[in-house]
This record gives C-alpha cells, structure tokens and sequence, in this order.
C-alpha cells in the first residue's frame, strides 16, 4: 500500500488516530496507521510510562479526496493541514 497511499493526516494521539480510522472505515475508506514509535503502545501498558509517538494515517490515493472531505465534516477537521 505504501506506493498506492498517502499521508491524510498526522497526530501525536493513538486514541485520536484509532478514532478516526473508525470514522474512515464507516464510509469504506480503509487506512493504516504507521508509528513513528511502535513500541510505546507496550511501553505504556508495562510500565507505566507514555513516550511520544507520532502516527500517520494513510489511504489510498483513489480515496485521499473522499477521507479529506470527511475530515473537513467532522470534529478533527482541525488535524488537517495539507488539504
């Protein structure tokens, strides 16, 4: 997917990116997440402590058009600062 996609968006907040991943998939518009810090996630679990993780969205090039009107529609419209 990495040559078919591309970033629609980046934030520093995994609940946030899961959030909107679940609001893209409601109207078919599948994504991925990609950490910067894939690890924090169980560093947080296991210890306690929360390092600082940037997360891309990324979609497909077909549907970067339709996920930024979405996002334009929505409470993370704010998020957004390529489109």
């Amino acid at each position: 997917m990495e040559n078919d996609s591309t970033i629609l968006l980046e934030t520093v907040d995994m609940v946030i990116a899961e959030d909107i991943k679940d609001l893209l998939e409601g109207s078919q518009i599948y994504s991925i997440l990609v950490s910067d810090n894939p690890a924090s996630s169980v560093l947080n679990v296991y210890s306690g402590f929360n390092p600082t993780e940037n997360v891309s969205i990324r979609v497909n090039i077909k549907d970067y058009q339709k996920a930024v009107e979405l996002i334009k529609d929505s409470v993370y419209k704010d998020l957004l600062t390529n489109a």
